[in-house]
């Protein structure tokens, strides 16, 4: 899954950066799980479809009153009547997650995410946050977390999410998990 903003535009250096670390993912046989909007979520669909495998390219939708359609290069759409069972199904059909830059629905879907691997009801499952603006985030909840007596999580539950600069560094971690999957499964 790559989770992202609907509002970041075509041409910029984050949908480009997306929709390109999308089309090395796919090549490399991983489908792509988005919320199938705009933004960064179309970015992803698009490097998808733009691959030579043109692996599996999902966008699991919400309906919303103001909400966009679905983007044009989503091969399978799923529409969910609640946040709940959308998330859900982010979390039943995918082995890594990435976050690029977003807002407060990219945040729930990172929270979610990152409690599910603290409670290990999620093991062995990727959570990449890309970008400058995550490490505040993280730097948050340790400072705030960890400070309280008693604390409000462990230590070990600040090294869930994993914080890299850019998408080279994204499909790196991907790739590593994707081998490590792989071969237990042959």
């Amino acid at each position: 899954s790559i989770f992202g903003s609907a509002r970041v535009r075509p041409g910029s250096i984050g949908y480009e950066e997306t929709k390109r670390a999308a089309r090395i993912l796919a090549a490399m046989g991983c489908d792509i799980v988005t919320g199938g909007g705009p933004g960064l979520m179309q970015a992803a669909n698009e490097g998808a479809a733009a691959s030579p495998k043109r692996s599996r390219s999902y966008g699991i939708r919400v309906q919303l009153p103001f909400e966009q359609d679905v983007n044009a290069f989503v091969s399978q759409a799923f529409e969910h009547r609640t946040f709940f069972t959308r998330l859900h199904q982010f979390v039943l059909v995918s082995d890594a997650f990435i976050v690029t830059p977003g807002g407060i629905g990219t945040v729930l879907e990172t929270m979610l995410i990152w409690q599910l691997l603290q409670v290990r009801h999620l093991q062995d499952t990727p959570l990449v946050l890309v970008g400058a603006m995550w490490p505040g985030l993280i730097e948050w909840a340790r400072s705030s977390m960890l400070a309280a007596q008693p604390p409000l999580a462990s230590p070990a539950d600040m090294k869930i999410p994993v914080c890299v600069d850019n998408a080279d560094q994204a499909i790196m971690r991907i790739r590593k998990h994707r081998n490590k999957w792989l071969a237990a499964r042959t």
